[in-house]
């Protein structure tokens, strides 16, 4: 009996159980018998298109002319190209110029007419404006911002686990602005050989940003121009996802509390403009005449736009505006910080006092 009822048991499991097991084994059955059904669905424009071998001779033909673009892009982190086995169009000169069989083939042959003594040929074909073209490599000076960069990130677009910098570009305030990465950027002869800079930092953000480089003159500021920090320490300049390209951290805050960990908090009793406007609501961030970096000469001035006839917020005692008792004209509450001492956002009192 106690084994009829172990049979009846298992029976219906496996009964309720059929209808997934079968689906199952048909899902498996289908990806074994069509394994290439999962490429249909792939874009055409993401996959890769044919490249013709025969057209890519390989650098070390371009030294034999450009021997002083040679020389410089030997000693930059592009000469790798030549040594690793990267695939052929992204290998040495022709993986931003294209394939130089045809080019080679022109100025060949107007070399070997003119070795021949036949230099009115040699004249012709040089003159010959269509097998010109036909032979011409791509040059940077000749296209858009935007063909210029779309060479550049064949190779520099971010992706997962590789160059996550790059990853919103396209969308950045430089590409919006028609700024290439050629603006910035030297592969033949840069100033400086680890980013291939044409400046180093901050002159070069300076040939287009010269508020900030005002700003930075100012008598408080960030120790940009002493060299203590970067632009780049703040501003993501390839293109971030937040305003104004700012960098920021792990948890999503703002840059600055990469530098400044202690404001960052949480804090038990938040200051409510720090969250939701940023550091930014008080504080001006390149340089400012007002200690602090504060975007008002008196502490006071700044407190009272916000802590001034408003009304008050659920469950705060004072409300958002200043106590009655605090008259702002006696020298006693004129400084708000010598009471509110933890004005960032305090773990202990909801008015900041400790």
């Amino acid at each position: 009996m106690r084994t009829l009822k172990i049979v009846l048991v298992l029976s219906f499991m496996l009964a309720a159980a059929s209808p997934f097991i079968s689906t199952k084994v048909a899902a498996l059955t289908a990806n074994e018998t069509s394994p290439i059904e999962t490429t249909e669905t792939v874009p055409q424009s993401k996959q890769a298109q044919p490249v013709d071998a025969s057209q890519f001779i390989g650098s070390d033909s371009c030294a034999e002319c450009h021997g002083a673009e040679s020389t410089h892009y030997a000693l930059t982190a592009h000469a790798k190209t030549k040594v690793l086995n990267a695939p052929i169009d992204r290998h040495g000169c022709e993986a931003c110029h294209g394939g130089a069989r045809a080019h080679v083939d022109f100025y060949l042959n107007i070399q070997k007419l003119n070795e021949a003594g036949k230099e009115a040929e040699a004249t012709t074909l040089m003159n010959d404006t269509a097998k010109a073209a036909a032979a011409a490599l791509k040059s940077f000076s000749k296209m858009s911002s935007a063909e210029s960069s779309a060479t550049c990130l064949k190779c520099h677009e971010g992706s997962q686990g590789n160059a996550e910098e790059r990853f919103n570009y396209r969308r950045s305030e430089h590409a919006r602005h028609g700024v290439s990465c050629n603006d910035c950027h030297s592969s033949h002869a840069p100033k400086r050989t680890e980013f291939l800079l044409k400046n180093t930092e901050p002159n070069l953000c300076y040939t287009c940003h010269a508020e900030q480089k005002a700003s930075f003159s100012k008598p408080f500021h960030h120790k940009v121009p002493e060299g203590g920090m970067k632009c780049s320490d703040c501003h993501n300049q390839h293109g971030g996802f937040m305003g104004k390209s700012l960098r920021n951290s792990v948890n999503g805050d703002s840059a600055c509390v990469k530098c400044h960990a202690d404001k960052q908090g949480p804090f038990v009793f938040e200051h409510a403009p720090i969250k939701t406007e940023g550091c930014q609501s008080c504080h001006t961030p390149h340089g400012s005449t007002n200690p602090k970096l504060l975007t008002r000469n008196v502490v006071r001035f700044l407190c009272i736009e916000c802590h001034s006839n408003t009304p008050g917020l659920p469950g705060e005692p004072l409300g958002d505006a200043t106590p009655q008792g605090h008259d702002i004209n006696n020298p006693r509450y004129q400084n708000c910080t010598v009471c509110h001492v933890q004005i960032h956002g305090s773990n202990a009192d909801r008015r900041y006092f400790r």
